[in-house]
């Protein structure tokens, strides 16, 4: 049996899947392939030398070699056809952010479509009327850490790990929120881990000032992939405003590493936030794009105004440590169970 995952490798919320399901595999012993629509980034990853890509192989041939086919994205539904003629399963995980017109028709031509959330399985039976989605949620594929002991009070590490899905927030009124607080209270210690984006260099050049202004503020540009557990588990709290995301990514992997995280509370956080256990999911206003796929309208003033709580009576945070791994096993074992069933390994 070999199995086929076919991703955009680069930095994104595609390959960081792909990597995931490539780990479980490897695990489990079985035969896989990655292959990339694009020639494949430099991730630092194990799989970086390992992926195919058109210049080196065509689809067609590719495929061939293949029993199961997982795609990363919404494929042309030539290609779902091409696998089907050669007796190939075919599985769709979409990324519900791009989701683009037209899908439906190809979504309905695959064997599968796996949905990363509740509210994302709920749209594609309930509202696309897919007789062929099923739920997986996501997991991070890390040990879960529960840390020791209470914080520091006077020292509270905060990490905010700013990634491409909270670019927006560059023309909010987050960055100004987030700047008066840093400055007023000084109890914060602030890192950023910033990925490469057309927006990077602006907001490094922000934090790198916010830094020289309090000497409580740390820029770390393009983490590596296999150091970014460590960085969650060095911090005390994980702030994560995104106003969409595919599948939690940033969020579950912070609570995997024992540090409880605010964000606001739209899907899929909703599936896997249980307030003041590990983490809190502030409330906001949640707006619906063309294709229903949920983008909270975000009240800043709130997310911020909850910040300042946890900053200023900190035992909040020691409570939501003794806490912050709640339920994470039962998510492993749905994770594993999920794909065992789809890709027929049992």
């Amino acid at each position: 049996m070999s199995i086929g995952i076919y991703t955009h490798y680069a930095h994104c919320d595609q390959a960081y899947l792909a990597i995931r399901l490539a780990n479980y595999l490897r695990d489990c012993g079985e035969s896989f392939s990655l292959y990339s629509d694009s020639f494949p980034a430099k991730l630092k990853s194990v799989y970086d030398n390992r992926v195919l890509h058109k210049k080196r192989v065509k689809y067609t041939e590719w495929t061939k070699q293949q029993t199961v086919i997982v795609w990363t994205h919404i494929p042309k539904i030539e290609q779902i056809n091409f696998a089907q003629r050669h007796n190939i399963l075919t599985i769709v995980v979409p990324m519900w952010q791009e989701l683009s017109t037209p899908f439906k028709k190809t979504l309905k031509a695959a064997d599968h479509v796996v949905a990363l959330s509740t509210e994302c399985r709920d749209l594609y039976q309930n509202v696309y009327k897919l007789r062929n989605a099923c739920l997986i949620p996501f997991d991070a594929g890390i040990p879960a850490i529960k840390k020791e002991g209470n914080i520091d009070h006077r020292k509270i590490r905060v990490f905010l790990p700013w990634f491409d899905r909270n670019a927006r927030c560059t023309q909010s009124d987050f960055l100004t929120h987030l700047e008066y607080l840093v400055r007023h209270m000084e109890e914060i210690y602030l890192s950023v881990a910033i990925s490469s984006s057309k927006f990077s260099p602006a907001i490094a050049k922000f934090f790198q000032k916010l830094g020289d202004k309090t000497g409580r503020v740390t820029a770390h540009r393009n983490v590596e992939i296999g150091s970014r557990p460590q960085m969650y588990a060095a911090h005390d709290l994980t702030v994560f405003p995104a106003e969409c995301d595919n599948y939690g990514l940033c969020n579950l992997m912070s609570i995997a590493c024992g540090t409880p995280v605010l964000t606001f509370a739209v899907a899929p956080n909703t599936d896997f936030v249980y307030q003041e256990a590990n983490g809190i999911a502030v409330k906001t206003q949640v707006d619906y794009d063309e294709h229903g796929v949920p983008h909270a309208n975000p009240d800043y003033v709130r997310y911020v105004s909850t910040l300042q709580t946890l900053i200023a009576e900190p035992q909040h945070i020691d409570g939501m440590n003794r806490k912050v791994n709640y339920n994470l096993n039962a998510r492993r074992k749905s994770f594993e169970l999920g794909w065992q069933s789809i890709l027929r390994l049992v």
